[in-house]
């Protein structure tokens, strides 16, 4: 019954969240992105809507697109120069935020293990692209996130809570194997809604900015042992 009555508390809040003027100002806002680049971001994706392995369900969250202004709202909370770091967005979705971080910094790559969600993403860069919404076309990659290698160079990692600590302790380990392979790089992690900054932190990630719902991380010169 506890179980039962702290669900139920998490749908209500949620619910409420949707109901506040914050929220439908946000949702409006979204609804305009997709209405002037011609794109499909917006809905949210449920992990039955997903398709996932049953294995990667239980360690994945669902899809909510983070809303178009965070792109702006990181790189001022980390105080970087966006055209000197390559974007990684891990759980990607539909790929707004890849979109819109094509504009701004090197290069950006989308991270995204459902073949729905990949395909819709890059029918939404091809609308983006026609749009003019940005010159350099972004990188998709298909496949489980602790996977993902890292490529070189400074990078600006992104993560809207998209997944358990079994699969975010797996991407820390590829980069900072990553970070310690190139020293003299920067690796950031920007994470949004952070359930597991304590895993993060706990690994030797030093904290560059918090705001509320998100902390800024910064990966160690060296692994602690």
């Amino acid at each position: 019954m506890g179980d039962v009555l702290r669900l139920g508390g998490k749908t209500l809040t949620r619910h409420a969240k949707r109901l506040s003027p914050a929220a439908r100002a946000a949702a409006r806002a979204d609804r305009a992105f997709d209405a002037r680049w011609g794109t499909d971001t917006s809905a949210q994706v449920t992990m039955s809507g997903l398709d996932f392995p049953v294995e990667l369900q239980r360690l994945s969250h669902h899809y909510q697109a983070s809303g178009a202004h965070m792109v702006e709202v990181v790189i001022a909370a980390a105080g970087v120069a966006p055209e000197k770091f390559t974007f990684i967005d891990y759980g990607c979705g539909k790929g707004r935020m890849v979109l819109l971080a094509a504009a701004r910094f090197a290069a950006a790559i989308g991270v995204e293990y459902s073949p729905k969600l990949i395909a819709i993403a890059e029918r939404n860069t091809q609308a983006f692209l026609a749009r003019g919404g940005a010159e350099r076309e972004p990188i998709f990659w298909k496949g489980n996130a602790a996977e993902f290698l890292p490529p070189g160079g400074d990078l600006f990692c992104y993560l809207y809570n998209s997944f358990g600590s079994e699969i975010l302790n797996g991407c820390l380990v590829r980069l900072e194997e990553a970070k310690a392979a190139q020293a003299s790089r920067r690796v950031l992690l920007a994470y949004v809604d952070p359930q597991h900054g304590p895993l993060v932190a706990g690994r030797g990630w030093s904290v560059l900015a918090e705001a509320p719902g998100l902390t800024i991380f910064e990966a160690p010169s060296a692994r602690k042992p």
